[in-house]
């Protein structure tokens, strides 16, 4: 992934990258704990988000809040090229017009409002534009005044954005497993409510996402479990919530999955 440029701040992260030739084995199903704005400049594929699939087209934007699963289907025939901005849910904390700021990215149910179409949209094609920032002193500050721009845009589009299409089988496997994702459910129990087997269901499943069924639920619940305990509730508490039946196999997955115990994300 060639970075034409690249940022990496304490509360902001960007980037602008090319791949002549995109594999799409290294795009795979996965999540953040900063809010994220990709802007694509070319490329072609879907992108998955949840129980939703969106086409991706040159032109695109899309916005992605903490814990919200998603994953690129790049098309390997087209280069791909895109900006990304990734931020810290507190950057805003000091604005009082916060809530307007980071609305598109919460009022919203997750997989919904993903993409925003910005063809005429001027001052977004203005804000990433000339994004190498050469001989720019102080970037941080330049990007800094781009993201409100954008977010400002977008906020205004909120309304009138196009809801994704939904109805093909991975759509709906993904809507059924989010649904479904705190009950004492397993693969077979999967494929069978999709007259499936399980290697049928399980071929699907990574194909759509580059993870298998069962890493997703594990990754899924476990996003959860940690937006529980950092609002305040026990490690034992969102284990048992979340669906984890075993308490030692929960904090081992916790630790390899976000480097730090239970007990390091409760409140001080």
């Amino acid at each position: 992934m060639p970075h034409i440029f690249s940022h990496k701040g304490t509360k902001i992260y960007s980037h602008h990258s090319v791949d002549s030739y995109p594999d799409a084995n290294v795009f795979n199903m996965h999540a953040h704990d900063w809010l994220e704005i990709l802007y694509c400049i070319s490329g072609k594929g879907n992108y998955i988000v949840e129980d939703s699939i969106y086409s991706l087209e040159p032109g695109d934007i899309f916005i992605i809040r903490p814990g919200e699963m998603h994953k690129l289907q790049i098309d390997s025939s087209s280069a791909y090229e895109r900006i990304v901005i990734r931020f810290s849910p507190d950057l805003f904390d000091d604005y009082s017009a916060k809530d307007a700021l980071l609305k598109i990215f919460y009022d919203r149910r997750k997989g919904q409002h993903n993409r925003h179409r910005i063809d005429d949209l001027n001052i977004v094609k203005t804000a990433f534009s000339n994004y190498e920032f050469k001989n720019i002193y102080n970037i941080e500050l330049n990007l800094l005044g781009r993201l409100i721009l954008i977010l400002t845009a977008l906020e205004g589009i909120y309304t009138s954005s196009e809801e994704s299409v939904s109805s093909n089988i991975q759509s709906k496997l993904l809507s059924y497993v989010d649904e479904h994702l705190f009950d004492n459910i397993s693969v077979g129990d999967i494929a069978e409510a999709f007259g499936k087997s399980r290697s049928q269901i399980n071929r699907i499943f990574s194909r759509m996402t580059g993870k298998s069924l069962w890493d997703y639920v594990i990754t899924k619940r476990l996003m959860a479990a940690r937006t529980m305990i950092q609002s305040g509730e026990s490690a034992h508490e969102a284990c048992n919530d979340c669906g984890f039946s075993d308490y030692s196999a929960f904090y081992r997955a916790y630790k390899a999955r976000f480097g730090n115990s239970p007990r390091d994300d409760a409140p001080k």
